[in-house]
């Protein structure tokens, strides 16, 4: 009795350690992001002055001001809810535990908010004399697309080299039983590994002759409107477009589940058992008074 008890608390601190090592990392990146921003944004404006020079609006796009990092902190909040509600949308028997999943989630976040930071502060820095709203339209729709299948393919390339081993448990979504720190820090390094590699390969990209026209004729109607731009490449474009990616994403950095395994039917029996048990419960009084 006494060595399950303290095997219990033993997996239970193993499950708040991996939980506030989590919470913390994550922080750490999120606050090193808006301060890197902060701190450059000085620099923004000077390109945001040339700008100026070569435009008669008196309302410019800026990514990096006070009013773009509120819709950004908005935009978070809209693709966590996504991952909520694809949680919930999961099946009983399939649904990952909180804390796995919340692993899960927070490896996405800190690889989303790396290209995120990356997109802005380049559509914002790098090109002088240009829209930074529609440059980072651009980077995203980059992303979401070409960037998205190397994605897919690096995380199962990895899975592969890591298919056997000793180094099995770096594995995106193998976090042992209970789960382990090492494992999740490991998977993030890795994650954000792939995601600079992603960002190297797809960036030339945007540098295409074509996305000058492509950007001109799209942004056009909103040249003036600075802070609509920044609602519209920041917000609702997003809405549907992380929509999309972020589902996408987490089912590539999921623990993989076997087809029809055995122990998913089993679970899946024992809920419908469960069922019909609670069902049984509630129809007795009914039958009782009859």
């Amino acid at each position: 009795m006494a060595n399950s008890w303290w095997t219990q608390t033993s997996v239970f601190c193993q499950k708040v350690f991996i939980f506030l090592t989590m919470f913390s990392t994550t922080s750490v990146f999120f606050l090193l992001f808006i301060a890197l921003m902060k701190a450059t944004h000085g620099a923004t404006q000077t390109v945001v002055e040339d700008h100026s020079k070569n435009d008669t609006s008196a309302d410019n796009c800026n990514l990096t001001n006070s009013f773009s990092i509120v819709v950004q902190f908005l935009l978070a909040l809209v693709a966590f809810s996504i991952l909520v509600f694809k949680r919930y949308r999961e099946p009983r028997y399939e649904r990952r535990s909180f804390l796995v999943w919340s692993l899960d989630v927070s490896k996405q976040a800190i690889g989303a908010g790396f290209v995120h930071f990356f997109n802005v502060l380049a559509s914002q820095l790098f090109f002088k004399n240009q829209d930074p709203c529609s440059l980072y339209f651009v980077n995203m729709f980059i992303d979401t697309t070409v960037g998205l299948f190397i994605l897919y393919v690096l995380i199962n390339l990895t899975r592969y080299l890591l298919r056997d081993g000793i180094y099995a448990w770096l594995k995106s979504g193998e976090y042992g039983n209970p789960p382990q720190a090492k494992a999740w820090l490991a998977q993030c390094g890795i994650y954000l590994a792939i995601m600079v590699i992603q960002k190297l390969l797809v960036s030339p990209l945007v540098l295409l002759p074509f996305w000058t026209k492509f950007r001109n004729f799209l942004f056009s109607p909103l040249k003036g409107h600075g802070k609509l731009e920044v609602v519209v490449v920041m917000l609702i474009v997003p809405l549907f477009v992380n929509a999309f990616m972020f589902w996408i994403q987490d089912n590539i950095l999921m623990k993989r589940r076997k087809r029809r395994s055995s122990v998913q039917l089993e679970a899946r029996i024992n809920l419908l058992e469960e069922d019909q048990v609670e069902l049984r419960e509630a129809l007795t009084p009914t039958i009782t008074t009859s």
